[in-house]
């Protein structure tokens, strides 16, 4: 049967195309992904992520349609742009229309950090230095320390597109930086199959937007077997 384990629901950004394969990708047999998109104009600048909520409500009605288990908010920015709280204000407005379990990309990123009991941390982002600025206080305001926030060099290509080899390296690079766990941001940014190899070359814990909302999700579903593949969050680490 399809989705025999687990129906879940992912409302992404209208311009995001990373996050589909990615979860697909980590998804365990039994479990399927349905998706709503939510209108994201970059024209609009920082605007855009109120853009995305107008029709919140519309998009989680096709989803409980489809029946599913539980709905993922699935954009970093789009789930902190508020400040403290605004990821839980969204959780709560899907949560009216859906009345199943609610989580959001930076509620997962949170409960993440917390899972390797890391304060000190270095995010990389695909962002403008403005939307770093909002992340940095998001993350702040939670009580973690941002050690740096750095913009990755895409090489001019979407950062959709970034090369496996170029988005290691920049990683690789904080190497001798002060920090317990790093975060690369972004639902739009392909992460997953490099995230094993930055922790062996780090020797710390590193997580993406993407591995933290699957991880998030599959303990909401029931789903207690590792993932193999994608980094020691999915692999090791039980959600709290």
């Amino acid at each position: 049967m399809i989705g025999a384990k687990a129906r879940i629901g992912l409302l992404i950004p209208s311009t995001n195309v990373v996050a589909e394969p990615e979860f697909y990708m980590m998804a365990p047999s039994g479990v399927t992904f349905h998706f709503g998109r939510l209108e994201h104009r970059k024209e609009l600048g920082l605007k855009k992520y109120e853009t995305m909520v107008e029709d919140l409500s519309k998009e989680v009605e096709k989803l409980t349609d489809a029946g599913v288990k539980a709905i993922a908010f699935t954009c970093t920015t789009g789930s902190l742009y508020g400040g403290k709280g605004y990821n839980e204000w969204l959780e709560n407005e899907i949560r009216k229309v859906a009345r199943v379990g609610v989580t959001s990309t930076c509620s997962a990123v949170l409960e993440a950090l917390q899972s390797f009991d890391a304060r000190k941390i270095s995010v990389l982002t695909p962002y403008s230095s403005e939307v770093n600025e909002l992340e940095k206080k998001f993350f702040e305001s939670h009580g973690f320390s941002v050690q740096s926030i750095k913009t990755l060099d895409t090489a001019g290509f979407r950062h959709s597109d970034i090369e496996e080899k170029l988005l290691f390296d920049q990683v690789r690079n904080l190497k001798n930086d002060d920090f317990e766990a790093a975060f690369l941001s972004c639902t739009g940014l392909p992460t997953i199959t490099v995230l094993g190899r930055l922790e062996s070359a780090l020797g710390r814990p590193v997580i993406s937007s993407n591995q933290a909302t699957m991880w998030k999700l599959k303990k909401m579903v029931s789903l207690t077997e590792p993932i193999e593949g994608f980094g020691s969050l999915l692999r090791d680490t039980q959600a709290v």
